[in-house]
């Protein structure tokens, strides 16, 4: 028969606070440690031998109830409640406690009658020592939490004033011989129970409040954690204070929105790479079906001729995706000193050479001083060739090639210009080019036979070594500059 259900009801209720102490073998040692330290104060018998035999109970009990948490949290949360009671009772000792007279140890009962009984002091050690061994008891590897910190700044500030206000008070009665009536020395036992007392509440009020003050980063957490990949349009919500929180749900708000256009342009680049590499597969697919199913009647070389074509195109986009995943990585770029002015001279002579449809003249620009950087030889050479193999591909009949060195905005950069004569490229779109698999409704798309990534991987290489690239106007045709740093041999 299962047990009865717990509906709330006093003979099923338990307190929130009690069932974590029963299950945290740290918060079961606070509270054991806590109300052993408060419990001796109504044991007077007890008291007669000093703080001693109370130290040595609050520490074997604080080591008892810890038990199922780790050796060293026991040892640490025994050894913090025990130092602390042993501090308290030597205050005790050498204040004089107002419990004295209460207890009939003493001659003298003060004015201060509300803090002279185990009812207020009690519940005060108890508190103090409770918490001491929370606070001791930290798992290995954890700091003070946040909280824990405000309270603890709050307590030792209240009882740093006191003791500064009890020192000059004092000074003051003895200046004056006794003329103001009474001394703080007559009852310190006293002022230190009031101080201790003011100290704990004003700690509480300080973890009350930090608290409060953090809700918006439990909230900020709890959105987080339920935030996956497929609801990345999901927000943290924002505080209206305009302070710190506020400038952290901002900030992570604008992560977010990064993190979503990320994903989309990742699933876009997949669905648009996929798209690219399923025209050639079906067509080397089409061509070998022929081939096999009519064997006499299908030209061989042309079939073999087309599929080793659709194979290159394949093996070039694979080549552009993979360098675009290297660009995209973390792998550290390298700082070989690179001679942009022989890599252009070297790339013109050979485009120079290369079998087209129809003529091109490509110049190079006078050449003057060897531009020279800090990069990866390969990944410029790349970029290099790109921008030339675009410009030649849509040049009516002419391109131009220049690299010079010249100082841009204080800074010593390798400008590198290229133009050519064809349909150019309208101002709206001179960004949208640059992204992977981009291809504009004009005539250079209609004579392109790329996959859209050339110009992409160009404009990332530049990015990777600190420079710029980008189209500008141009009288006819397009225009692309390029700016890199520059560095001397």
């Amino acid at each position: 028969m299962p047990p009865p259900a717990d509906t709330g009801g006093p003979t099923t209720f338990r307190p929130r606070l009690l069932r974590r102490a029963a299950g945290d073998p740290r918060a079961r040692t606070a509270v054991a440690a806590g109300l052993a330290a408060g419990a001796v104060l109504f044991v007077p018998p007890l008291l007669r031998f000093g703080g001693l035999p109370v130290v040595a109970l609050v520490v074997v009990i604080a080591w008892v109830t810890g038990k199922g948490g780790s050796p060293r949290t026991r040892l640490w949360g025994a050894l913090g409640a025990g130092g602390i009671t042993a501090v308290q009772f030597a205050f005790r000792a050498g204040f004089g406690s107002p419990l004295d007279a209460y207890y009939g140890y003493g001659t003298n009962r003060s004015v201060l009658s509300v803090v002279e009984t185990p009812l207020f002091v009690g519940p005060l050690l108890g508190i103090t020592v409770g918490g001491a061994a929370w606070l001791s008891a930290q798992p290995s590897g954890c700091g003070v939490p946040l909280r824990a910190r405000f309270a603890l700044v709050a307590y030792g500030g209240t009882l740093l004033a006191f003791s500064a206000v009890l020192s000059i008070t004092s000074e003051m009665a003895e200046v004056n011989g006794g003329s103001l009536g009474w001394g703080p020395g007559q009852y310190q036992g006293e002022l230190f129970y009031l101080a201790q007392a003011a100290a704990v509440v004003i700690g509480a009020v300080a973890w009350v409040t930090a608290g409060r003050a953090l809700r918006p980063v439990d909230a900020i957490r709890e959105e987080l954690e339920d935030i996956t990949l497929r609801s990345l349009d999901r927000r943290v919500p924002v505080p209206k204070g305009g302070d710190e929180l506020t400038r952290l749900a901002l900030t992570t708000n604008a992560i977010l929105d990064r993190l979503e256009r990320s994903t989309e342009l990742q699933q876009q680049f997949i669905g648009d790479a996929s798209h690219e590499l399923r025209s050639p597969l079906a067509a080397v697919r089409a061509s070998l079906e022929s081939l096999l199913a009519h064997p006499k009647e299908v030209d061989w070389q042309t079939a073999v001729r087309s599929a080793l074509h659709d194979m290159e195109r394949m093996q070039s986009l694979s080549e552009d995706l993979l360098l675009l995943a290297r660009l995209d990585g973390t792998a550290p770029l390298p700082r070989d000193p690179v001679n942009l002015t022989d890599l252009v001279h070297d790339l013109v002579e050979e485009h120079r050479h290369l079998r087209r449809s129809h003529p091109l003249e490509i110049r190079l620009g006078a050449s003057g001083p060897p531009a020279w950087m800090a990069g990866s030889g390969i990944q410029l050479e790349r970029m290099l060739r790109n921008l030339l193999s675009n410009a030649c591909r849509y040049a009516d009949g002419e391109v131009a090639v220049a690299v010079c060195a010249e100082r841009h905005d204080g800074v010593e950069t390798v400008r590198i210009d290229v133009r050519d004569d064809g349909p150019g490229i309208p101002a709206a779109a001179r960004e949208r080019v640059f992204e992977r698999f981009s291809r504009l409704e004009d005539a250079r798309a209609r004579k392109s036979g790329g996959a859209g990534l050339g110009l992409a991987i160009a404009r990332e290489i530049a990015d990777h070594h600190g420079g710029t690239l980008c189209f500008t106007d141009a009288p006819q045709g397009a225009h692309a500059v390029g700016r890199l740093p520059r560095r001397m041999p």
